[in-house]
């Protein structure tokens, strides 16, 4: 007696397959986006299409690097290509369900309108993103983080639960702390990012196309990168032609040890573009410079400024209190120490490290109203704050 569907169990395997395809050919066709991006200041990541398919190219993912990471983006439904070169990871898009080591990556997505898309992150309580703090409360983003600091990792046993369709980190090259191979033993999907190996201050912020790769958001991101492109270049305008150009030193020593940007990376081109002139401008190097503490107090002890302390101090008094040689610094007996802790939230979040990062238009508009307060008279300080001479009681 005939039963239905007793003949598609018993079709023969090339009709099935015959079908199959015409199904494969009426899906929708992968679309081009009206304006494919063009990556005009990242030196750390490449977008690249194909005929179903789209190529990241992760460059110089940490100081280092000897090789970096490749992911094929395909249309969910559509075959993987047949060849995609070993190592690289293949991920259906659009995607909608992504977990976050760091915050120093969700800015971008509020400003795509994809936030809903995060259901976990490493350290929620540390973020500043007001969609993304509504998303915490209603208890649909949860703490995916073990650890602190630069000891922060994912907790794989929450993944497994959450099921994301990605999972966005960092790298360092360190095999004892890296965690990305791990996480493709155990069936995930990792995305190194590295915006903070940027040697401009625009190519951080061209991470916001990187991302919108995943979602077919392109267009989108290009409309938002150009606006902050054209008001950080109007505002670099501005000081092009100053006449004077204060000297700048950053950072503290760590251990005896000064960690100063390196000339040729994206603190020392704020510096420059402000009007200011960045003391170890002379290297050009993009990550952090190990230097004694005497050989900076040597070359900035007549610098104008010390901007970005890195230490959760409040006041000269504290700073002094670190090491009593911070004193022969004139910019330290001038009062024109700043540090960019204006926005810390009670967790221990820094907004510097969030929106800053995709932001340099708001974070330029503070490095000149620091150097040349005539040129932005109105402009309210946002994440740098200058240092009192003692902590308010």
């Amino acid at each position: 007696m005939y039963k239905p569907g007793e003949d598609i169990i018993y079709m023969k395997p090339k009709l099935l397959s015959l079908l199959l395809l015409i199904c494969i050919a009426f899906l929708p066709p992968f679309v081009y986006p009206a304006d494919p991006p063009n990556v005009r200041f990242s030196q750390c990541f490449k977008i690249s299409y194909y005929g179903d398919y789209k190529k990241l190219e992760v460059r110089n993912p940490w100081r280092g690097a000897r090789k970096g990471f490749e992911y094929i983006l395909v249309p969910k439904g559509k075959p993987f290509p047949k060849d995609i070169p070993s190592g690289s990871i293949v991920i259906p898009i659009p995607i909608e369900r992504v977990a976050i080591l760091s915050t120093t990556f969700t800015a971008f997505f509020p400003m795509l309108g994809v936030e809903s898309s995060i259901i976990g992150l490493g350290e929620p309580e540390w973020t500043h993103s007001p969609q993304i703090i509504s998303l915490i409360r209603e208890g649909r983003i949860i703490k995916v983080g073990r650890g602190r600091g630069m000891g922060l990792r994912f907790d794989e046993e929450r993944l497994v639960a959450l099921k994301p369709d990605i999972v966005i980190l960092y790298g360092t090259g360190n095999p004892a702390t890296d965690q990305h191979p791990k996480l493709i033993e155990g069936g995930f999907k990792p995305i190194i990012v590295a915006p903070h190996m940027e040697n401009h201050p625009l190519g951080r912020a061209e991470w916001i196309k990187f991302l919108a790769a995943f979602f077919n958001k392109e267009s989108e991101a290009e409309r938002v990168f150009n606006d902050i492109v054209s008001r950080y270049e109007t505002l670099s305008e501005k000081t092009k032609n100053v006449t004077y150009r204060p000297t700048v030193f950053c950072n503290v020593p760590i251990k005896g040890t000064w960690h100063m940007p390196g000339g040729g990376g994206y603190l020392a081109k704020f510096i420059q573009d402000a009007g200011g002139k960045y003391l170890w401008d002379d290297d050009k190097s993009t990550g952090v410079m190990t230097i004694s503490t005497e050989a900076v107090v040597e070359r900035a002890r007549d610098a104008d400024f010390w901007i970005g302390v890195i230490m959760p101090v409040k006041s000269l008094e504290e700073l002094k209190g670190v090491d009593e040689r911070f004193s022969l610094f004139k910019a330290f007996r001038e009062g024109k120490v700043y540090n960019n802790d204006a926005k810390v939230n009670d967790a221990g979040g820094n907004d510097f490290w969030e929106t800053g990062v995709a932001r340099p238009d708001l974070v330029i508009s503070d490095f000149i109203r620091i150097l040349h307060p005539e040129i932005l008279p109105d402009h309210k300080l946002i994440w740098y704050r200058q240092l009192p001479k003692s902590r308010e009681r």
